[in-house]
C-alpha cells in the first residue's frame, strides 16, 4: 500500500500517492509505519519518529549529501507530460534528483509549446491516455519536428495491446505503477538508445 501509484480506489477517484508521500517523510525522517488493518473495522496507522535532543556541548557533522547512485545518474533534458498533477510531481523530483533538467507538461498542448522553444529536449517522457491530446498523437506531432527524439510512454495499460494500438517506432514503455528506481532505470536506458 506504499508503492507510487498503489490504490483501491475506482479508476478516475485517486492517485495512488497518498501514502507514498507519508512513508517517504517517515523514512526521510528516520523513522518507521506500520498499518493494522481490521476487517470491517478500518485501518489504523503507527508511526514512530527518533527523538531530537540538542546538546551544545556536543558539535555534530554535517550530514553527508545523499548518495547518488552513479549507474543511474543522467544528464539532459527531459520533458514530462502527465496530466495527473501527483504524478508529475513526484516523477518530476525522482528525475531531477538523478541529475537531469525537467520540463514539465500537464498536456500534449502545452508539450508541443515547450518543444518548440530554444530548449532543446533529450527524452520525452509522456502518458498515454490524456485528455485533448493524447500521448501517441503528441509524440506524431513531435516526431515531425524531431524524427530522432526518443521516447518514453507510462501506462497503467499492457504493453503488447499498446504496442498494437500505436504505430510508432522506437518508443519505450513504463508500466504504471512504477518505482523511482524503474524511472530513472527506463529514463537511463531511452537515452543510452539514442547513440
Amino acid at each position: 500500500m506504499f508503492e507510487p501509484f498503489f490504490t483501491t480506489k475506482e479508476v478516475g477517484k485517486g492517485t495512488g500517492l497518498g501514502l507514498s508521500t507519508v512513508y517517504g517523510i517517515v523514512k526521510q525522517s528516520g523513522g518507521f509505519i506500520f498499518a493494522d488493518s481490521q476487517v470491517g473495522q478500518g485501518t489504523s496507522f503507527v508511526v514512530y519518529l527518533p527523538v531530537h535532543r540538542t546538546d551544545p556541548a556536543a558539535e555534530a557533522p554535517a550530514p553527508a549529501p545523499p548518495a547518488v547512485s552513479g549507474e543511474l545518474w543522467g544528464s539532459g533534458t527531459i520533458l514530462l507530460v502527465e496530466d495527473e498533477d501527483m504524478v508529475r510531481a513526484v516523477a518530476e523530483r525522482a528525475l531531477v534528483r538523478q541529475g537531469y533538467t525537467v520540463l514539465t507538461a500537464s498536456n500534449g498542448e502545452e508539450a508541443l509549446e515547450l518543444l518548440g522553444t530554444d530548449e532543446p529536449v533529450d527524452l520525452l517522457i509522456s502518458d498515454v491516455m490524456m485528455p485533448t491530446m493524447d500521448g501517441p498523437t503528441l509524440v506524431a506531432h513531435a516526431r515531425r519536428r524531431f524524427p530522432d527524439l526518443p521516447i518514453l510512454f507510462m501506462s497503467g495499460y499492457a504493453e503488447e495491446t499498446l504496442r498494437r494500438s500505436i504505430d510508432l517506432d522506437h518508443v519505450a514503455f513504463l508500466p504504471k505503477p512504477f518505482s523511482v528506481r524503474q524511472l530513472a532505470e527506463a529514463a537511463r536506458d531511452a537515452l543510452a538508445d539514442r547513440h
